[in-house]
Formats: structure tokens, sequence, C-alpha cells
């Protein structure tokens, strides 16, 4: 019988019904690639590969490389992407600061909220500033975030709680609770608790505490600005309604691309 060895293994447990995300990455991807000047993309954060891998499988002509500071989350990638026979991801289990890679990319992506574990103004910088430097003449970021909600950023506590089964009919408790919030800082405390009740009545219980960072669209606006990415898009769903057009809160999807030199 299969044992989770930690909490990255359940991470896809929780979203298998999340595609909203995954069908916007591929659709903007698909149509900006006849632009590209080489087949490198790069996904930041890119985890289990929850949307990396569907995207990777319906581009066999481009090479994805997938970039995490979780080992334990791109082992998983691995596995998947093995198990389905996708060949086209390289992985990078290294910081996206740290990141030295020997070519350019045409387009880069940071789904699922993946900039919100910067922890202050100056980290996004150097993450905005990290990734545009990692961009070809022309090359494209894309990346989503939560538009700040005032009635959920005063919620403490727990926020959600919810049963789950996985395929072999092992039961599953996520509860996610906020601890902490720095309102100076615009930072919140979260702490995640899995427990796992095995068919055969055994029992394992994991947990993981991070810190998140919340930031509004004319903060973000301006951080690319500096960094020379001039944002061509701003969407407040996937569906790609534009920011302020839909319903709220929404989300804050920039479309952005590098600007050239002299320019």
């Amino acid at each position: 019988m299969k044992r989770y060895k930690n909490a990255s293994e359940l991470y896809d447990i929780f979203y298998k019904e999340r595609k909203e995300d995954i069908a916007f990455y591929n659709r903007i991807l698909k149509e900006y690639k006849k632009t590209f000047s080489n087949n490198k993309v790069i996904e930041i954060g890119a985890g289990t590969g929850r949307v990396l891998l569907p995207i990777a499988a319906r581009n066999p002509d481009l090479e994805f490389h997938a970039v995490d500071v979780i080992g334990d989350e791109i082992e998983v990638l691995k596995e998947k992407a093995a198990r389905e026979g996708i060949k086209n991801i390289v992985t990078h289990v290294t910081d996206i600061n740290d990141f030295q890679p020997k070519e350019k990319f045409s387009f880069a992506f940071a789904p699922f909220r993946v900039m919100q574990h910067c922890q202050s103004l100056d980290e996004m910088d150097r993450f905005v500033k990290s990734t545009k430097d990692l961009l070809t003449d022309d090359g494209r970021f894309v990346f989503d975030l939560f538009n700040p909600w005032v009635h959920m950023l005063v919620r403490e506590g727990v926020v959600f709680e919810g049963n789950y089964h996985d395929d072999d009919g092992n039961k599953i408790n996520r509860r996610v609770e906020v601890n902490e919030r720095d309102y100076f800082k615009q930072t919140q405390n979260i702490e995640e608790y899995y427990s796992v009740e095995y068919t055969d009545g055994k029992k394992d219980n994991f947990e993981w505490l991070y810190t998140t960072s919340y930031f509004f669209k004319d903060t973000a606006a301006l951080i690319l600005e500096k960094n020379q990415l001039t944002v061509e898009n701003l969407y407040g769903n996937f569906d790609r309604t534009p920011f302020g057009k839909g319903q709220y809160p929404g989300e804050l999807i920039f479309d952005c691309v590098k600007q050239q030199k002299g320019r």
C-alpha cells in the first residue's frame, strides 16, 4: 500500500479540479509562440507540475524548464513526467535569483500566485529583475496574483477545511489556518495541516508552514515598469476578462513584454 512521504505528494489531490489557469497559460503560450526567437520556456515555481505537465504534453515542440526551491515537489513532477511519457521538461531545484541557465527564454510564467512568496517589495523587485534578465529580447512574462480583498484579509484562524479521498480510497483531511498577519509588511503566516487515514487503519500527519505577501495592482505595475517590463494586458479572470470589468475581487493576471534596449 502506498504511504505518503511528505505534504508535496498530497498537493495534486487538493487541486485536481483547478484547470482554468492551465487552459489560460496554454492558450496564451500557443498564441505567442509564433513570435518566439527560440523554443525555450520557463515556469517559475513549477511545484509538482500541476500546470506545467499538461501544457508541456500539448506543446512537444517547446523545451520547458521547471524551477522550484522545494526539491520534494520537483521530485513529484519528475515522477509524473516519467509516468506520463513527457520528455520535454528540464528540472532545476534552485531559487530564481540564483538560476544561471546557458540560454535565455522566450517565455516565462509564474502561475498560482508564486510571486506572493516574496515577503517584501525588495524581494519582489529582485524576483522580477531576475526573471527579466532570463528573457530574450521581446521575451514575455505572464503571472497571476490574487487581488487583495479587505474582507478576507481580516480573517484569522481556520480559513479552510476539507475532506478528500485519493485514488486508493485513503481519507485525507486538509486544514488551512492563518495564524498571524502583519498589516504594515502585508504578510500573513499560514499553516496547513494534513491528516491521512489509510484504508488499513494506519495514519500519517503532515504540516506545511509558510509566509505569503499580498500586493496591490499599482504596486506590482510599478515594479514591472521599473524593470523594463511593459504590461500589455491586465486580466481579472482566466477567461481574459479585463481587470475591473468582471466579478470582484477576481485575479490579477499580468501579461508583460520585455522592453528592447534603446526604446
